[in-house]
This record gives C-alpha cells, structure tokens and sequence, in this order.
C-alpha cells in the first residue's frame, strides 16, 4: 500500500499503549500512513507485565489495524531502534506521533533523532477526556467530579443492575460477639 508524503515526505506513524485507538490523533490525521506498534522488548523483560494485559494490548493493535486503511505493522524489540527501521524501510521524513505522558515517552524519542537525524518528529497532543486540572487524591472522589463530563453525562451504572449499598434503616444489626465466636 502506498503511503501519505507531506511536503517534507513520507510520513509513518507511532502507536503506543496510550494511543491505541483508531481515533488517535497522529492516525486521524494521517489513516493511509504505514503505523507501527512495538512491544517494547526491554521494558517487559525488567517489568512483570501480566499476559492479559499483553493480549489485551494486542487486541488493541489488531483492531486499530482493522479499522483502517494503512498498513499496520506490531513489532517487538527496542522502541526507538524499530521506529528508526521503519522510518527508513518507508524512506519516511515524519513520524507522527500522539504524546504520551511517560518519561520513557521522550527518551524512546531521543534514540530515534539519534538514528535518524533528519527524520523530523511531529507531535499531536493528547485527547483530553475531562477538563479536570485538579490534583487527584482517591480515584472515586475524583470520578464523581468527572463522570458526567466523560460520560457524556451519563452514568456508568445507569441501565445496569449495579449493586447498591443496602440503606442503613434496612440493616438488621449485628451480634458481633457472635462473629468471634464463629471464627474459633
């Protein structure tokens, strides 16, 4: 499949765990651009990283690669050693990435201006999913304050049958006394 050139050249793009999706930013802007995943080989040989996630993450590839037009290739080894391959298996000028807020984020970077000097690296900024600037404390307080928001203004339970805390009136009240005796 041919690929998309700017005015600098061909263009690639960089998917990440952060922006699996087929909404990404950088594969919006460009969906006929080769886009490259890679399993980061160092990172999961010091990290235990259970096998779900693993799978989870590469049904994430495999859907993104379904839901579009451009080639989308998975790889595994050294991030910023595959994207330079790429980038020069596609004579790529670009690489167009979505930012990830990770400190490996801009050494992985780093080692790709290493190898391709004259590669220049585009990044989009990443889909904001609520306006909340606050510090965040306890996921739950943080939720109720953003749920509306990301939700639509739903609620995630609304048509389910959620369980619900039973109301305090209804509580029949305990012996605990007899709670101890039953652990002996």
């Amino acid at each position: 499949m041919e690929g998309v050139s700017t005015a600098n050249g061909p263009v690639i793009v960089w998917l990440h765990g952060d922006s699996l999706s087929p909404t990404d930013a950088a594969l919006s802007a460009h969906p006929q651009a080769p886009a490259l995943f890679v399993f980061d080989r160092p990172f999961l040989s010091s990290h235990a990283i259970a096998f779900t996630r693993l799978a989870f993450m590469y049904g994430g590839v495999r859907d993104v690669a379904a839901a579009r037009p451009g080639l989308t290739e998975l790889r595994v080894g050294s991030v910023s050693a595959e994207l330079a391959a790429f980038a020069t298996e596609h004579g790529a000028a670009e690489l167009h990435v979505t930012e990830n807020p990770t400190p490996e984020f801009g050494s992985i970077l780093s080692g790709v201006r290493e190898r391709c000097p004259g590669l220049r690296v585009v990044i989009y900024p990443a889909e904001r999913l609520s306006s909340y600037s606050g510090q965040v404390n306890k996921f739950f307080g943080f939720w109720n304050k953003v749920q509306s928001e990301v939700l639509g203004g739903g609620e995630l339970f609304r048509d389910q049958d959620a369980p619900r805390p039973q109301p305090e009136s209804e509580r029949r009240p305990r012996d605990h006394r007899s709670d101890r005796n039953r652990r002996r």
